[in-house]
């Protein structure tokens, strides 16, 4: 599985980087035969409450799967956008098997 790690302000954390790695690996792994690649984008959300935010899609045998989520940080976001992500590709995944 490739994963693919975009700060669109272009500042990359290696901290967050290594997150993010970590929980689409524990997120994701009972789907990685399934799963061709998967892309977070992170991004500063509009001013005043939760201002940062996750997307992420992944490709595979259901097609692409996408889940945005915000947080007070982009390490909460990527752990809330992975966690729908998961729920999502889980849900396509038995609609093939039905």
């Amino acid at each position: 599985m490739i994963v693919s790690i975009r700060n669109r302000h272009g500042r990359k954390s290696k901290a967050l980087e290594s997150h993010a790695r970590k929980r689409v690996a524990f997120t994701l792994d009972r789907f990685a035969g399934r799963i061709r690649s998967v892309s977070l984008r992170f991004e500063d959300a509009a001013k005043g409450g939760l201002d940062k935010r996750c997307t992420v899609e992944a490709v595979g045998q259901f097609g692409p799967a996408v889940a945005t989520a915000s947080g007070e940080n982009y390490f909460a976001a990527a752990n809330r956008a992975l966690q729908t992500l998961e729920r999502v590709v889980s849900k396509s995944l038995e609609r093939q098997h039905s």
